[in-house]
């Protein structure tokens, strides 16, 4: 079986792409390729050629002034609609393709509907952004969901909000659950061990959307009254040097960490007392999953999915302001025993499971209604 899987850009160390990634390690019995929209090699360029993958690539922007930018943002659609057409006819027949890129999932899959694709599924990893959308930008994505509703007879989504954001109230669309690996995120493999000082983390992408420069805010107060406070940050991204700035603003410099988005990230949660996690909005992120899998509790915004709460969420509002969070962080502390850890029950755990998840991937392609 060939399946052709779409990115959202391209294979950088990210949610969508460790959902992309995690299907094509678990199902060895599938041939997979990729249609990436940059021109750049990322974290997963490697591994997924070093799996039998092709990788074909369609670039957006590079290299543009601000003006082309935009133009290109319309007129990429033939391009992305050709591109995907050639690279089936050339490269096929596929059994299925896999979209992950959002609203331009409708170009491909009616792109692959043109050429014969049997299983076309468009896969919803995020909802809806706290911004001001342009009217002519909400037209092109009003057409581009028409696109999808006619040319995706699979669609499905991380969360029930990642639904309605791309499907509305589709009733055909259903929810498959971001998966993690329960072999690497093991608790029994990486056992808590004791530290004196409170130890936070923070794994994510450096955008508006993981909202860092808050994060940062709320660790500020923190720090206030725990003066050894550290706070480990794992991540890259455009807004990297804005909360380096940042840091150094709040004069955090010695207590906080930024590593690079390929660290030893069960490790680093073992070691861990607590996850903040202030999304501006959300899908169903794995990283919260995986904390979750490691017994370290979250706090979190209420735009994250209750989906994602596996029993450690703490939700808390944006609006009540940095000061508050920490308020609130501080004094779970004072009335709860951090090393004493709360732990996922293996029933829920399984559901997330990698290997179950798999599963519902290997029907979907292979067009079983189960």
């Amino acid at each position: 079986m060939k399946v052709l899987q779409v990115s959202c850009e391209g294979l950088g160390n990210g949610g969508v792409q460790a959902v992309i990634m995690g299907i094509c390690r678990h199902m060895p019995d599938v041939h997979y390729d990729i249609i990436l929209f940059t021109s750049e090699r990322r974290y997963y360029d490697d591994e997924f050629e070093m799996l039998g993958g092709k990788i074909f690539r369609i670039p957006n922007y590079e290299g543009l002034s601000k003006f082309r930018k935009k133009l290109d943002y319309y007129i990429r659609f033939f391009r992305i609609f050709m591109g995907t057409y050639e690279i089936i006819k050339k490269n096929g027949p596929y059994q299925a393709i896999h979209c992950h890129n959002f609203f331009e999932s409708g170009i491909c899959t009616f792109a692959a509907s043109i050429a014969g694709v049997k299983v076309r599924i468009s896969h919803s990893h995020n909802s809806v952004p706290p911004i001001k959308i342009k009217r002519i930008k909400r037209f092109y994505d009003y057409f581009l969901k028409i696109l999808i509703k006619i040319n995706s007879n699979i669609k499905i989504g991380c969360s029930e909000q990642a639904i309605t954001y791309l499907y509305g109230n589709d009733k055909n669309a259903f929810v498959v659950n971001n998966a993690i690996d329960l072999k690497r995120f093991n608790r029994e493999k990486y056992p808590y061990k004791y530290h004196k000082c409170i130890k936070f983390i923070h794994v994510g992408r450096y955008c508006f959307q993981k909202n860092q420069l808050f994060l940062l805010d709320v660790f500020y107060h923190t720090k206030k009254l725990l003066d050894d406070a550290q706070l480990t940050m794992i991540g890259f991204g455009k807004d990297e040097e804005k909360i380096e700035k940042k840091i150094i603003k709040l004069g955090l410099e010695e207590n906080v960490q930024m590593l690079p988005s390929d660290s030893d990230i069960p490790k680093l949660l073992s070691e861990s007392d607590y996850f903040i996690f202030p999304s501006n909005y959300e899908g169903s992120p794995i990283v919260l999953i995986e904390a979750q899998a490691m017994g370290v509790k979250c706090f979190v915004s209420t735009n994250v999915p209750q989906e994602a709460n596996m029993g450690l969420c703490e939700y808390l509002d944006l609006k009540k302001g940095a000061k508050a969070w920490a308020e609130y962080i501080l004094n779970y502390k004072y009335n709860n025993n951090r090393y004493n850890r709360e732990f996922v029950q293996d029933e829920v755990l399984k559901r997330y499971d990698i290997q179950e998840i798999y599963k519902i991937y290997k029907g979907i392609y292979e067009g079983r209604e189960d």
